[in-house]
């Protein structure tokens, strides 16, 4: 599935393919595609269609 937010550092939409198989919750780092910064990305699937996420940037 693939889910758009804001880098929470520069503001600039990415696009996250999220594995929904991966299990309930999952939580991983992956870097902003434009200022390379680090961002922690939360995942809770509710259901195959009812995903939410958040991102925190590493010094929330």
């Amino acid at each position: 599935m693939d889910i758009e937010s804001s880098c929470p550092y520069c503001g600039e939409l990415m696009t996250l393919l999220i594995d929904v198989t991966a299990g309930r919750r999952q939580s991983y780092v992956e870097d902003c595609w434009v200022c390379c910064r680090p961002i922690t990305v939360q995942v809770t699937v509710h259901s195959r269609d009812d995903v939410d996420i958040e991102l925190r940037s590493a010094d929330e």
